[in-house]
This record gives structure tokens, C-alpha cells and sequence, in this order.
């Protein structure tokens, strides 16, 4: 018998000895669960008692350096005691757990092994329940059994993620490193030294430097003006050395988002771009130079700007309605341009992301350019925070676009449906992974189907013949699943890493 879970394997930089089989002795979480727990889940109950497995939903990819994987599950009789059987082809035994609780997290030691050991393998769970009575005896007989699956990636999804959440009215910037088990404050309003602290008490969304140091975002009450701030331990707030007097009042006089480009950030060459009230409005941030980007062809306003990371053009929403410095509704599409210098030039919509019976918006570039995620809903109404909000990807050179399968809550939360959810606000990990010929990019965006708004991640892998496939959501299990988060950052930004005893 094997009694609660046990401590990180693989500190200090060694790898861990590779995982070849599990315990043969069953793990009881809790030591008030009756020993004779096993005998009682021999025989699988009636077709439709199966509990709901609500994480991981089927066929899931995880990155290799994921959360160590929490299995989620609903009862459908009102059980009390379930059993966890997690089982990988090839090893003689399989992990067997038993819980009272809804939910039970694989241990660390057994992850930092599982995940560097077996990839590109479909791994088994199934999850009974039954009920106990304050006495031991049974109540409720076993049920059917709930299966799933998931699968290890051969990479890992770097960098850290920076998102903005709303608890208690406040609006901050709190992060985490991918596979951290907690998350931590980033920025809060008071720490801002470039604000009006009368008028500014709340931070909105956000966008990650290219180095990682900072980041922009909207600040304020009502009325949103455009900061910049360090994130960097001993250096939280304030702001960028780089930053001249002339850029910072630039920026203080704008709303909106701002987006940056890595072949726009060494000396000379730190730009920023805005869409504030309907102009693409540029700013040297380490100089005195600006200017508007021009847009040839297109009439509408322009917010919600995403750079390319060649620095070669700009992808923005066309609209022709803008609230405090993004767009407030539809009909939009998404339009590409040049950059050229600030210059700019002739405007185009992207194809399949610039639809007549669609509104697109929240553009954002892939790490290597090659793709545009966007969210999208049906028709022209209103686009903040709306149920009806999907995400999709498409070629950046544009071409048919493709619904994400992470849209979509488990199959067996029948009351739940996408479209319906609120998913929106995507963006993607810094950099590309490739291996035995696939490439992997990561996905997080934010969604609505616990009733708050949360973040999940999810895979795009393109094959070596080029086909897509899309996967279902994950979630991220680290953070405060009371609070409303919203609007990622996902780069390589420097805050410290998260110790969790």
C-alpha cells in the first residue's frame, strides 16, 4: 500500500531514472479509505452511471513539461469514493488510486519520470465510483467505468505566461512558468510609477516586451491610457531606462493595446504600435520619432494591431466601431499592411479571417509567422466578453480557417456547448517545437465553461505532409479558479520561477 504521493524527482538538473512500470501496490490518498477499497470496484455497474471526466477530455496532448496531470471527474449518482486507474501499453501494472475528493493529481515523482520517459503514447484513464456510508458499507454499488485518454508531447511548451486578473475589483498582472504549480503577482496599479494615481487604479490588457523585461498595457478607471513598466524583480514598475520623455508622453496620450516586434527591439529600433481610437499610430520608444501607418484601401478604423516577428507587416481589425481603445463591435475583419518603416501601405483583408458573415478580431501571429489565431463570432453585434465567441486559426497568407477542437467542453457536460463559452483572447508560445517530424505550436486562450473566466492551453501540430490537427483544451490547474483571467501574455518574460513546497 502506498499512502499519499511523495516528493520531486529530477531536482538540480539530473534527469530522472526513466519510469518502466508503476506501483503494484494501489495508492489511497486519504487513510481513512478502507483497505478492502479494491474488491469493491471488481465489477463495472449499469451502461450510464459513469462518472464525467472532465479533465483530460480525450485524445489531450500535453507538453512535455506540463502540470503533473490532475484527473477531474463528476459523479452521476452523488458518489463518494472513486478509483483512478491510469494505465500506459507496455508496463505490467497499472497505477491504481483511490480518493474520496473529485479530482486526483498524479504524483510529482511519477510525473518527472512518466513525462521524459513515455511520449507519443496514448496513456488510459478510467475513473469508477461508488458510495460509502459513514459506516464502510456500500450505498451506491460501482458504477460504469469513464475512460479517457491523453498524450505526452516529445516537446515542451516554453516561456511564461502573464495574464490579467480581475479579483476583488482590482485589476492585475499575476504569471507563472509553464508546469509551475502556483502563480504569482506580476505588476499591481500602485507599483506603476507612470500613472495618475487618482485616476489609474486598475490595470487592463497587456503585451509582453520581446525581451521580456516589460511589459504595455492600458491603466486606468473608466478611461484607459496606454504605460509601460518593468517587470523584473528589484525593478517592478518602473519604468524602461530606454524609454525617452517624448515617447512616454506619445504614450500616455493613447488607448489601446500595444504590439511589438523582435526585429523592431535592439537601440534605435524600439517600436511600439497602437490602435487607439481608429489610427495605427507608431512610436520610437527609446527616440523621438512617430508617425500613423498608412493603410491603402481601407477606410474603416483599425485596432487590436498584432507584429509580425519579421518586423515585415502589421495584422489589425478593420471596424468601424472602437471603445476605449479596442473594438466594441461588429462587423469587423482582420486586414494585413506593411510596416515599411511606420510608412505603411496598401491595406488587404486576410482571406478566411475577413468573412462577410463573421466578425473576426483579437488577431495574434504565430511564433514563426506562419499562422494568425483570431476569435470569431457569428454575425455583427457586440464583441467583449460574449458567450458566443469562438477561436480559430488561419494561414497568415491566409486560406480556409480552422476551428479549434479546444472550442468545444467535454462531451459529457451536456449542458455546456460551444458556441457559448466565451473563448477568446488567444496567444501563442514564443517559440516553435519540432520533432520525429512534427511541429508543435501551444495555444492558451481564456474561456468561460467553469462560469468564471479561466485559461486553458492547447496544441496545433502539422505533420510531415503538412496536414493540421487541433486537440482539445487543457487546463491550467495552477491558478485561482475563483478569479476572472483574461488576455495572456506568453513569452519569455522574466519573472522568478514559483516554488511550491
Amino acid at each position: 500500500m502506498i499512502v499519499g504521493t511523495g516528493g520531486v524527482g529530477g531536482t538540480g538538473g539530473t534527469p530522472p531514472p526513466p519510469l518502466t512500470d508503476f506501483p503494484a501496490d494501489p495508492i489511497f490518498v486519504d487513510p481513512t479509505i478502507p483497505a478492502s477499497a479494491p474488491s469493491l470496484f471488481g465489477s463495472a455497474g449499469p451502461a450510464g452511471s459513469a462518472p464525467c471526466i472532465t479533465s483530460p477530455e480525450p485524445s489531450t496532448l500535453m507538453p512535455r513539461n506540463w502540470l503533473r496531470p490532475r484527473f477531474d471527474y463528476l459523479p452521476s449518482r452523488g458518489e463518494n469514493l472513486f478509483e483512478v486507474t491510469v494505465t500506459v501499453p507496455g508496463f505490467a501494472h497499472p497505477l491504481r488510486a483511490y480518493t474520496r475528493d473529485r479530482g486526483y493529481t498524479l504524483d510529482k515523482e511519477l510525473w518527472a519520470r512518466l513525462r521524459t520517459s513515455i511520449n507519443d503514447v496514448a496513456i488510459g484513464v478510467t475513473v469508477k465510483a461508488l458510495g460509502l456510508s459513514a459506516s464502510g458499507s456500500v450505498e451506491t454499488p460501482v458504477s460504469e467505468a469513464a475512460r479517457t485518454t491523453f498524450v505526452i508531447a516529445p516537446v515542451e511548451a516554453p516561456g511564461k505566461i502573464v495574464y490579467w486578473a480581475l479579483a476583488n475589483g482590482l485589476g492585475s498582472l499575476k504569471g507563472f512558468g509553464i508546469g509551475e504549480e502556483g502563480v504569482q503577482n506580476v505588476l499591481v496599479p500602485s507599483q506603476v510609477v507612470a500613472r495618475d494615481p487618482a485616476k489609474e487604479t486598475c490595470i487592463g490588457c497587456h503585451a509582453a516586451t520581446p525581451d521580456g523585461n516589460a511589459v504595455g498595457f492600458a491603466l486606468g478607471q473608466g478611461l484607459y491610457l496606454d504605460s509601460i513598466a518593468d517587470i523584473r524583480e528589484g525593478s517592478v514598475g518602473m519604468v524602461p531606462s530606454y524609454v525617452t520623455p517624448t515617447a512616454l508622453t506619445a504614450l500616455r496620450k493613447l488607448e489601446g493595446i500595444p504590439t511589438y516586434s523582435p526585429a523592431h527591439w535592439s537601440a534605435g529600433d524600439r517600436i511600439a504600435v497602437m490602435g487607439d481610437t481608429g489610427d495605427l499610430t507608431w512610436i520610437q520608444l527609446d527616440g523621438d520619432r512617430q508617425g500613423i501607418i498608412a493603410r491603402t484601401g481601407d477606410n474603416r478604423l483599425a485596432t487590436a494591431p498584432t507584429f509580425r516577428h519579421d518586423g515585415a507587416g502589421i495584422v489589425y481589425v478593420s471596424t468601424n466601431s472602437i471603445s476605449v481603445g479596442r473594438q466594441a463591435a461588429g462587423p469587423s475583419d482582420l486586414y494585413a499592411v506593411p510596416y515599411a518603416d511606420g510608412a505603411g501601405g496598401p491595406a488587404t483583408p486576410v482571406a478566411g479571417a475577413a468573412e462577410p458573415d463573421f466578425t473576426e478580431y483579437y488577431p495574434a501571429f504565430s511564433p514563426d509567422d506562419a499562422f494568425i489565431a483570431f476569435t470569431r463570432i457569428t454575425g455583427s453585434g457586440i464583441v467583449y466578453s460574449v458567450p458566443e465567441a469562438e477561436v480559430f486559426v488561419v494561414p497568415s497568407a491566409g486560406g480556409v480557417a480552422t476551428r479549434l477542437k479546444a472550442n468545444d467542453p467535454p462531451a459529457c457536460q451536456s449542458n455546456l456547448h460551444s458556441p457559448g463559452l466565451t473563448n477568446d483572447w488567444t496567444k501563442w508560445s514564443p517559440d516553435v517545437g519540432r520533432a520525429n517530424g512534427k511541429t508543435y505550436y501551444w495555444i492558451t486562450f481564456s474561456s468561460q465553461r467553469t462560469g468564471v473566466p479561466q485559461l486553458y492551453v492547447t496544441a496545433l501540430v502539422i505533420d510531415g505532409a503538412g496536414k493540421l490537427s487541433t486537440y482539445p483544451a487543457l487546463y491550467l490547474w495552477n491558478q485561482p479558479a475563483a478569479e476572472g483571467n483574461h488576455t495572456p501574455a506568453w513569452d519569455h518574460l522574466q519573472i522568478p520561477p514559483i516554488t511550491v513546497d
